[in-house]
C-alpha cells in the first residue's frame, strides 16, 4: 500500500515538472483558455457587399450590421473562449483609437457567444467599438459572407459604401490592419478602385 502511494507520489512530480519544462519552453498556454480548431476556407468568393443581418447588441436589443453606414469597417467575429481572438482585440481597440475619425473606420465585433461573459471581457479589455452577439445566429451570419466557415477568429473588411473588401481567416497582427488602413486609404484617394483594393488584400493573404 505505501510502495503504491510512494509510486502514485513519484508519477504526480514527474507529470508536474514536465509540465512546468513545457511551460517554460512556452509550449503550453499560459491561459486556460482552449486553442479553438484551425480555420479553413474554400476558393469561394465572398460576397460583393455587407450582407443584412441583425443580432443582439450589449445592451440586449437586436442591432443591424448596417447600423455604421458610410464607413470603412472590420467586422471581427471572436468568442471569450477563444485564445487568438483575445489576443488580437487589444490590436483592434487601437486601430479603433487611431482611425475612427480620420479614416472613419469602425470595428464591429461580433461575438459568437454569451451576453454574460461578453460584457465582462469588454471591460476587462476596456474595449472601444460595438459588439453584437450571438451564437447560431453569429454562425449564420459569418456564412452569410459565402465562405465556409469552420473557425474563429475571422474578420471581414468593407469599404464605406458597403463593399467587402477581403477576408481574414485566423489571428490579425499589425502587419495585416496596417495592410487594410493603406488599402483604405488609397481608396479614399481614388489612387485604386473597388477591384484594386481587393487585389491589394488578397496579395497580402
Amino acid at each position: 500500500m505505501a510502495r503504491s502511494a510512494l509510486l502514485t507520489l513519484f508519477l504526480s512530480s514527474i507529470a508536474i515538472l514536465v509540465y512546468l519544462g513545457y511551460r517554460a519552453l512556452d509550449l503550453v498556454p499560459v491561459s486556460p483558455i482552449a486553442e479553438p480548431e484551425p480555420i479553413a476556407v474554400t476558393d469561394t468568393e465572398p460576397v460583393d457587399r455587407l450582407p443584412e443581418f441583425s443580432l443582439t447588441n450589449i445592451d440586449g436589443e437586436m442591432q443591424s450590421i448596417g447600423s455604421w453606414p458610410g464607413k470603412a469597417m472590420i467586422v471581427n467575429f471572436w468568442a471569450t473562449w477563444c485564445a487568438p481572438c483575445l489576443r488580437e482585440i487589444p490590436l483592434l481597440v487601437d486601430y479603433q483609437r487611431r482611425y475612427r475619425e480620420d479614416l472613419a473606420l469602425q470595428v464591429v465585433g461580433i461575438a459568437v457567444d454569451q451576453i454574460v461573459p461578453v460584457k465582462a471581457f469588454m471591460n476587462d479589455m476596456a474595449m472601444n467599438y460595438p459588439v453584437l452577439i450571438g451564437q447560431a445566429d453569429a454562425m449564420d451570419a459569418a456564412a452569410a459572407f459565402d465562405v465556409d466557415f469552420f473557425g474563429l477568429p475571422f474578420s471581414v473588411f468593407t469599404a464605406p459604401d458597403g463593399h467587402v473588401l477581403g477576408i481574414h481567416t485566423g489571428e490579425l497582427h499589425a502587419v495585416d490592419l496596417d495592410n487594410v488602413v493603406e488599402t483604405l486609404e488609397e481608396l479614399a484617394e481614388n489612387r485604386i478602385d473597388i477591384a484594386g483594393a481587393r487585389a491589394r488584400l488578397a496579395r497580402r493573404r
